[in-house]
């Protein structure tokens, strides 16, 4: 990608994704608190547990993909800016 724009605009926007992505590890982790009984911390529901940490699982897949793309385009702003 040659433009610096489009690149500055998509670290913006996956910068924002970032974000987003740290609010739901706050809603998941609220979700889980309520999941889990007192009891030796066993799930209060063994169906919706597993579909839980399905999405949880794919929640932490995201978020590492947004920080390597985020990665990824800050290094590509450097590779522009120290050829002028």
């Amino acid at each position: 990608m040659e433009n610096p724009r489009s690149i500055s605009e998509m670290i913006n926007q996956t910068k924002r994704i970032e974000e987003n992505n740290s609010n739901n590890m706050e809603h998941l982790t609220s979700m889980e608190i309520l999941l889990t009984s007192n009891d030796y911390a066993r799930s209060k529901d063994e169906n919706l547990s597993k579909t839980f940490y399905k999405l949880q699982e794919k929640v932490e897949d995201i978020n590492t993909l947004t920080k390597k793309l985020l990665s990824d385009l800050e290094d590509k702003t450097d590779d522009h800016e120290s050829i002028h």
